[in-house]
């Protein structure tokens, strides 16, 4: 089965911006929970658009796991130059996963004001369950059009 995660970006708004304290291991170790779950469960196919934040965390997980377990990254490009103004090392994680996904789909060759909704589209539409990191409120665009396909929504 195939699985879509979202983030409203909240994680990018918290007080604290170094990634390597708290905290981020803690959100880091709850998605890694949450994806082994959802594995568990028979989600073996994870769509993300390789955003910085929970979506790039996704993929990087995502990416470790494929070594011990038969999982599926596929990343949807928002547009071609996503990471241009990411400082290096986020680019460079940017690449990694890239380079480790089993599908990356462009969206979009130019950024649009639609970009990011078209990715989640495409997500959407190749998903049996979203998984939304924030509110209803936050992504309710992707989340309705996810309630009209018939897709299973599932919230932190």
């Amino acid at each position: 089965m195939n699985c879509t995660i979202i983030s409203s970006k909240a994680e990018l708004r918290l007080e604290c911006k170094n990634e390597n304290e708290q905290p981020y291991h803690g959100i880091k170790l709850e998605l890694y929970q949450i994806i082994m779950q959802l594995y568990q469960k028979g989600y073996d196919t994870f769509y993300v658009n390789g955003e910085y934040g929970i979506p790039l965390w996704t993929a990087e997980i995502i990416c470790r796991l494929k070594s011990s377990y038969d999982i599926t990254l596929n990343i949807a490009i928002l547009y071609e130059e996503q990471s241009t103004n990411w400082v290096e090392e986020f680019r460079d994680r940017y690449y990694q996963i890239q380079l480790l996904a089993d599908s990356v789909t462009l969206v979009n060759t130019q950024y649009t004001s639609e970009c990011y909704q078209e990715a989640d589209d495409y997500m959407i539409q190749n998903s049996d369950l979203l998984y939304v990191f924030g509110t209803k409120q936050d992504c309710m665009d992707t989340v309705d059009m996810a309630k009209e396909l018939g897709i299973k929504i599932l919230y932190i």
